[in-house]
Protein backbone atom coordinates (compact mmCIF):
# COMPACT_ATOMS: atom_id res chain seq x y z
CA UNK A 1 0.00 0.00 0.00
CA UNK A 2 2.73 2.58 0.78
CA UNK A 3 4.05 1.68 -2.93
CA UNK A 4 0.92 2.44 -3.72
CA UNK A 5 0.63 5.83 -1.99
CA UNK A 6 4.52 7.16 -2.93
CA UNK A 7 3.50 6.13 -6.46
CA UNK A 8 0.20 8.81 -6.15
CA UNK A 9 2.66 11.43 -4.81
CA UNK A 10 5.15 11.15 -7.60
CA UNK A 11 2.39 11.00 -10.16
CA UNK A 12 1.03 14.04 -8.48
CA UNK A 13 4.31 15.90 -8.44
CA UNK A 14 5.45 15.13 -12.11
CA UNK A 15 1.50 16.24 -13.46
CA UNK A 16 1.80 19.48 -10.92
CA UNK A 17 4.80 20.50 -13.16
CA UNK A 18 4.08 19.89 -16.23
CA UNK A 19 0.73 20.73 -16.48
CA UNK A 20 1.59 24.31 -14.93
CA UNK A 21 4.52 24.15 -17.57
CA UNK A 22 1.67 23.38 -20.80
CA UNK A 23 -1.51 25.12 -19.53
CA UNK A 24 -0.59 28.54 -21.29
CA UNK A 25 -0.03 26.50 -24.78
CA UNK A 26 -2.41 28.23 -27.46
CA UNK A 27 -3.64 31.14 -24.74
CA UNK A 28 -2.00 33.51 -26.88
CA UNK A 29 -3.76 32.55 -30.16
CA UNK A 30 -7.18 31.90 -28.20
CA UNK A 31 -7.09 28.72 -28.49
CA UNK A 32 -6.21 27.07 -25.07
CA UNK A 33 -4.89 23.90 -25.71
CA UNK A 34 -2.37 23.46 -23.53
CA UNK A 35 -5.38 24.08 -20.86
CA UNK A 36 -7.16 21.49 -21.52
CA UNK A 37 -4.34 18.51 -22.03
CA UNK A 38 -2.63 19.83 -18.81
CA UNK A 39 -6.39 19.49 -16.75
CA UNK A 40 -6.96 16.03 -18.84
CA UNK A 41 -3.65 14.62 -17.51
CA UNK A 42 -4.75 15.49 -14.31
CA UNK A 43 -7.88 13.70 -14.75
CA UNK A 44 -6.19 10.76 -15.71
CA UNK A 45 -3.36 10.69 -13.71
CA UNK A 46 -6.36 11.38 -10.18
CA UNK A 47 -8.10 8.53 -11.71
CA UNK A 48 -5.36 5.94 -11.91
CA UNK A 49 -4.02 7.10 -8.31
CA UNK A 50 -7.70 6.50 -6.92
CA UNK A 51 -7.72 3.05 -9.46
CA UNK A 52 -4.46 2.27 -7.75
CA UNK A 53 -4.99 2.99 -3.98
CA UNK A 54 -8.35 4.20 -3.22
CA UNK A 55 -9.60 7.87 -2.09
CA UNK A 56 -6.36 8.22 0.37
CA UNK A 57 -3.87 8.04 -2.97
CA UNK A 58 -6.23 10.27 -4.70
CA UNK A 59 -5.77 12.63 -1.35
CA UNK A 60 -1.91 12.16 -1.46
CA UNK A 61 -2.02 12.79 -5.40
CA UNK A 62 -4.16 15.94 -4.83
CA UNK A 63 -1.76 17.45 -2.50
CA UNK A 64 1.36 16.79 -3.89
CA UNK A 65 0.10 18.18 -7.16
CA UNK A 66 -1.11 21.54 -5.59
CA UNK A 67 2.03 22.07 -3.47
CA UNK A 68 4.00 21.81 -6.53
CA UNK A 69 1.82 24.12 -8.85
CA UNK A 70 1.63 26.38 -5.68
CA UNK A 71 5.24 26.56 -5.64
CA UNK A 72 5.94 26.94 -8.76
CA UNK A 73 3.19 30.12 -8.47
CA UNK A 74 5.72 31.90 -5.80
CA UNK A 75 9.24 31.06 -7.60
CA UNK A 76 9.01 34.04 -10.21
CA UNK A 77 11.94 36.58 -11.07
CA UNK A 78 11.06 40.31 -12.21
CA UNK A 79 9.77 39.50 -15.52
CA UNK A 80 8.91 35.87 -15.57
CA UNK A 81 6.29 33.68 -13.89
CA UNK A 82 5.73 30.54 -14.52
CA UNK A 83 1.94 30.44 -13.49
CA UNK A 84 0.40 33.90 -14.14
CA UNK A 85 -2.73 34.93 -12.14
CA UNK A 86 -4.43 37.49 -14.31
CA UNK A 87 -4.09 40.48 -15.36
CA UNK A 88 -6.71 42.77 -16.05
CA UNK A 89 -6.26 44.85 -19.69
CA UNK A 90 -8.88 45.51 -22.32
CA UNK A 91 -5.63 44.42 -25.18
CA UNK A 92 -5.91 40.64 -24.38
CA UNK A 93 -8.57 38.41 -24.35
CA UNK A 94 -10.65 36.75 -21.24
CA UNK A 95 -8.48 33.03 -21.20
CA UNK A 96 -5.36 35.30 -21.65
CA UNK A 97 -6.21 36.80 -18.59
CA UNK A 98 -7.44 33.94 -16.74
CA UNK A 99 -5.86 31.01 -17.63
CA UNK A 100 -3.46 30.82 -15.45
CA UNK A 101 -6.74 30.90 -12.14
CA UNK A 102 -8.76 28.33 -14.29
CA UNK A 103 -5.29 26.33 -14.28
CA UNK A 104 -4.92 26.39 -10.50
CA UNK A 105 -8.94 25.48 -9.61
CA UNK A 106 -9.55 23.51 -12.70
CA UNK A 107 -6.44 21.21 -11.54
CA UNK A 108 -8.29 20.43 -7.90
CA UNK A 109 -11.61 20.54 -9.38
CA UNK A 110 -11.19 17.80 -11.40
CA UNK A 111 -9.80 15.72 -8.49
CA UNK A 112 -12.56 16.65 -6.17
CA UNK A 113 -15.07 15.40 -8.30
CA UNK A 114 -13.10 11.99 -9.11
CA UNK A 115 -13.38 11.97 -5.41
CA UNK A 116 -16.61 11.95 -5.21
CA UNK A 117 -17.51 9.58 -7.76
CA UNK A 118 -18.81 6.07 -6.75
CA UNK A 119 -15.75 3.39 -6.32
CA UNK A 120 -17.45 1.47 -9.29
CA UNK A 121 -16.05 3.67 -11.40
CA UNK A 122 -12.41 2.73 -10.71
CA UNK A 123 -12.43 -0.69 -10.46
CA UNK A 124 -9.62 -2.37 -13.08
CA UNK A 125 -10.40 -6.17 -13.47
CA UNK A 126 -7.37 -8.30 -13.14
CA UNK A 127 -6.03 -10.09 -15.95
CA UNK A 128 -6.24 -14.07 -16.05
CA UNK A 129 -2.27 -14.62 -16.35
CA UNK A 130 -0.98 -17.92 -18.39
CA UNK A 131 2.57 -19.74 -16.85
CA UNK A 132 4.24 -18.25 -19.53
CA UNK A 133 3.68 -14.93 -18.89
CA UNK A 134 0.86 -14.03 -21.70
CA UNK A 135 -2.34 -13.04 -21.52
CA UNK A 136 -4.46 -16.15 -21.60
CA UNK A 137 -6.88 -16.03 -24.99
CA UNK A 138 -9.44 -16.53 -22.98
CA UNK A 139 -9.32 -13.37 -21.18
CA UNK A 140 -7.99 -11.92 -24.46
CA UNK A 141 -11.74 -13.31 -26.14
CA UNK A 142 -13.33 -12.08 -23.17
CA UNK A 143 -11.89 -8.15 -23.88
CA UNK A 144 -12.56 -8.17 -27.29
CA UNK A 145 -16.04 -7.03 -28.21
CA UNK A 146 -19.15 -9.39 -29.21
CA UNK A 147 -19.72 -9.54 -32.69
CA UNK A 148 -23.25 -10.01 -33.89
CA UNK A 149 -22.95 -13.60 -35.16
CA UNK A 150 -26.61 -13.50 -36.72
CA UNK A 151 -25.83 -11.52 -39.26
CA UNK A 152 -23.90 -14.60 -41.43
Amino acid sequence: MWARILIALLSGVVVGFVGSCAYRMGVPQNIPYGLVLSLLLVGISAWSARARSGSIGLGFHLVASGAVTWLLTETATTSRAMIIFGYKSDAYSFIMQKAGVIWLLGMVAVQVVLVMLPDRLFVVPPRAVVPDGHASAESVRRSQPARNRSAH
